[in-house]
Order: C-alpha cells, then sequence, then structure tokens
C-alpha cells in the first residue's frame, strides 16, 4: 500500500478533516521553524535531500513578533472567561 493511500487511512480512523501530505510536511515544517528547531533537524525530519529546501520553504515563517502574538493569543484563549 502506497503512503498517500496510508495516509488516508490514518486521517480517517483518527476522525480528522483530511489535508494533503503536502501540507502536513508543511505544517509539521511550520511547527518546526515556531519551536526553533535547529534546521538539519527540521531538514532529516522532513527527508528534504537539500538544505536549502528547509531554509527557503520554513525558516521564515515565524519571527519574534508572530512568536510574541501566538503566545499572547494562546494566553488570551486558556483564559476560563473566554476559551
Amino acid at each position: 500500500m502506497g503512503f498517500s493511500r496510508t495516509f488516508d487511512r490514518l486521517v480517517k480512523r483518527a476522525g480528522v478533516r483530511r489535508i494533503t501530505v503536502r501540507l502536513a510536511r508543511h505544517t509539521c515544517g511550520t511547527l518546526l521553524a515556531f519551536l526553533k528547531v535547529h534546521t538539519k533537524v527540521a531538514q532529516a525530519i522532513l527527508r528534504h535531500s537539500q538544505i536549502s529546501m528547509t531554509m527557503d520553504g520554513y525558516t521564515h515563517v515565524v519571527g519574534d513578533s508572530e512568536r510574541e502574538a501566538v503566545g499572547m493569543l494562546a494566553e488570551l484563549l486558556e483564559d476560563p472567561l473566554i476559551g
């Protein structure tokens, strides 16, 4: 069985919205960038053959301003009066 079919089966079993494998990989890369995972580690996880693919695709995703905004949003959503 191919990877895409296996992925589809796992998504269906988990009961979550169907997304493409490409989108799942991009989300993973974005989260790794957000967590400041070293790019060589992210390259290995994403199985990119060239570091430039990892650097060009994901290192620009989250800067300090975005990280601060996400932190504030997370705090807001954890507020019992709102979330």
